[in-house]
């Protein structure tokens, strides 16, 4: 109840009543005087704006309504001569096409149009423009995947725009005519001076080839039938047949001595058939007197006069065989030895005849080359010639230079309506820039003059700074009267605690590798950083399902559906590669990196402290009892543990096994 409009008193004041339930009584018992604002369009900032806004506008519209119209005129040509009626079209030259341009915009051409305009020769009405200001006005446009250009002129005055092009075209055809006409002439007198003398050389050359070829002995163009290398030739064919028939002689020589040395009958060949006669008569009356011997004794055939003289005849027989065989033999070998030697004596003069004719050759060879020498220079001046004289008629019959063929396809018109500028596009543009630069320098005056404004004398601690604005309206009694108040609450005197939405630790867990989700997931059940780091294989345990938690404040933690699925894949524990466990440094970058990928802004800062934070809490409003809570979350100093205690509901506490340990944003995530 009020007791006046300067002092409240809050009553009544339970002992369990919350610090909001107190601020709410205040604010239903006394609310401060309203004072009435001053009218919008008074206000300082509204003066500001409009001053600002009007002076801008004004500027801006000036601007855009003093600029003159700009008309647009163009002509086009074609850059390139026809062709026949049965040759097709030549392709797009769009390096021809860019090379006009420079031509057509060059300072030459321009200061031609330029003193044309002001002479009044090509339409009778004197322009002055100079040639920056034609450069200004025009440009040369190359229409796509043609041989077309398009002359531009951009300007104020719409009558002067095709008068310049016009102009401007008659001067770029007037050059190109000039131009041919003059190289024309200068081409073709050196043309001509370059064939004389080609013809000259010519001739002397041809002279002096005829003269060596004279002197040299040459007689045909082929190297191989003239004399020298012919007679070459020869040699060494007789050479190759010299020696051929040596060798063969050798051979036979060879086969005879072998042969005599076995034992073996030579004789010529002539003698050969008397010999096998004489050897057939010798078997014969051997056999014979083999026959004889048998049938009759000695004695018996000396005494008969027939049969004695047998003996006598194969004896005769066998020694006219053994003198016809050396006799065979002697003549035989000689034959051989001769031959073998008038082989030798041919190859040796062969040879010795090619040595002597090999200076001669060689010498031949020299001369030859220096003939087919002068006679490539000869072939390579008639080449010239020749081409020259293609040059020469191509030059008389077609031209193709700097200046191409070109056809006007069509000459410039007077423009009907501008194309620029647009008027009402610019007004908006205008208005919108003078809007925003008056916006910021309302917003700026506002900066530089704004004063610091003093802070209440008395801030409750612990308590949110809209409600410490409520309670800044109420009396310095009242205010004293709730600072009064027993500290039965110690979360009055401790900080806000930092919680996370279910939606952003979903964003963050669905964007997280596999490491991250494995960190997120331990740091949403109640682990530290420093516990995350000493886990190891022996402390899971999946056959009970459950995670073994050493340190300072052992405990057991159930695994979850999705610690399960992370810890059955070795890749996904919190390691490095050689297996040692990742520092607290390691995870809290790789906790950053998660945040990252999330694509959180830099204004939100996500921790290990606000995620484990946050799952606290989250037990804490399902109503379990914060003496239990140290089961879950390890050993919790007695003040922290109270500060925990606004978010407990206000009905019937649970214990630890009563109560939903999985986070609901991992819950939603499960793998």
């Amino acid at each position: 109840m009020l007791k006046n409009k300067e002092d409240v008193y809050i009553w009544p004041i339970m002992k369990n009543q919350s610090l909001r339930e107190i601020i709410s009584v205040v604010n239903t018992q006394w609310m401060p005087p309203v004072h009435e604002p001053k009218r919008w369009y008074k206000t300082r900032r509204f003066i500001i704006f409009v001053v600002v806004f009007l002076v801008c506008a004004s500027i801006a519209l000036s601007y855009v309504f003093t600029r003159p119209a700009i008309y647009l005129s163009y002509a086009t040509l074609l850059t390139v001569a026809k062709t026949a009626i049965d040759v097709p079209s030549n392709d797009a030259d769009i390096q021809h096409v860019a090379i006009q341009k420079q031509i057509l915009l060059g300072s030459e051409l321009l200061a031609e149009t330029s003193g044309r305009l002001k002479s009044g020769h090509n339409h009778g009405v004197s322009i002055d423009l100079s040639p920056g200001d034609i450069r200004q006005m025009l440009d040369v446009q190359p229409v796509a995947e043609t041989n077309l250009v398009e002359m531009v002129a951009e300007g104020p005055d719409p009558a002067v725009l095709p008068a310049l092009i016009n102009t401007w075209i008659d001067v770029y055809l007037d050059a190109r005519t000039n131009e041919v006409s003059r190289l024309l002439g200068d081409t073709t007198q050196i043309l001509h001076t370059e064939l004389a003398a080609l013809s000259a050389q010519i001739s002397a050359k041809r002279v002096e080839l005829d003269q060596f070829r004279r002197n040299s002995d040459i007689s045909s163009l082929e190297r191989e039938e003239n004399d020298a290398l012919a007679r070459l030739k020869g040699l060494n064919d007789s050479l190759n047949l010299a020696s051929e028939e040596e060798v063969k002689a050798k051979a036979r020589l060879d086969s005879i001595n072998k042969a005599i040395a076995r034992g073996q009958a030579v004789v010529p060949q002539e003698d050969t058939r008397t010999l096998s006669q004489l050897e057939s008569r010798a078997q014969e009356l051997r056999e014979e007197v083999a026959d004889l011997d048998r049938r009759y004794t000695q004695e018996y055939l000396n005494l008969s006069p027939t049969l004695k003289v047998i003996p006598e005849q194969l004896a005769s027989l066998e020694e006219e065989i053994r003198r016809m065989r050396q006799s065979g033999q002697t003549i035989v070998q000689s034959d051989a030895e001769q031959e073998y030697a008038a082989a030798q004596q041919a190859a040796r003069e062969i040879r010795q005849q090619l040595d002597e004719h090999k200076e001669k050759a060689t010498e031949f060879s020299a001369r030859f080359m220096e003939h087919e020498a002068l006679r490539n220079d000869l072939e390579g001046l008639e080449l010239l010639y020749r081409e020259t004289q293609e040059r020469l008629a191509q030059v008389e019959t077609r031209y193709s230079g700097k200046y191409p063929q070109v056809d006007v396809v069509e000459r410039a018109f007077v423009p009907g309506a501008p194309i620029g500028p647009n008027y009402w596009l610019d007004t908006l543009i205008a208005l919108a820039g003078s809007i925003i630069f008056s916006l910021f320098c309302v917003w700026l005056i506002e900066f530089l003059t704004r004063k610091e404004q003093s802070e209440p004398a008395e801030v409750l601690s612990g308590i949110p700074a809209y409600e410490q604005g409520l309670l800044s309206r109420t009396s310095p009694n009242a205010l004293q009267s709730m600072n009064a108040l027993p500290h039965q609450n110690p979360a009055l005197q401790n900080r806000v605690h930092q919680e996370l939405t279910v939606e952003q630790i979903n964003t963050l867990f669905r964007s997280a590798g596999n490491k991250e989700k494995l960190l997120i997931a331990l740091l949403l059940s109640g682990l530290t950083l420093d516990e995350i780091t000493a886990i190891s294989n022996e402390d899971i345990d999946f056959e009970n399902g459950q995670l073994i938690i050493g340190g300072t404040s052992p405990r057991t933690i159930p695994l979850n559906t999705v610690l399960k699925s992370l810890f059955a894949n070795a890749a996904n524990l919190l390691t490095n590669p050689s297996g040692e466990p990742l520092s607290v440094e390691d995870l809290n970058a790789l906790l950053a990196c998660a945040v990252s990928d999330a694509g959180f802004s830099d204004a939100v800062e996500i921790t290990a402290d606000m995620l484990r934070q946050t799952y606290m809490i989250y037990l804490v409003r399902q109503g379990i009892r914060l003496s239990e809570l140290e089961i879950i979350m390890g050993y919790i100093t007695p003040t922290e543990l109270s500060s925990y205690s606004i978010y407990s509901p206000p009905n019937q506490k649970h214990s630890v096994n009563d109560i939903d340990r999985l986070y609901p944003g991992l819950r939603d995530n499960a793998l």
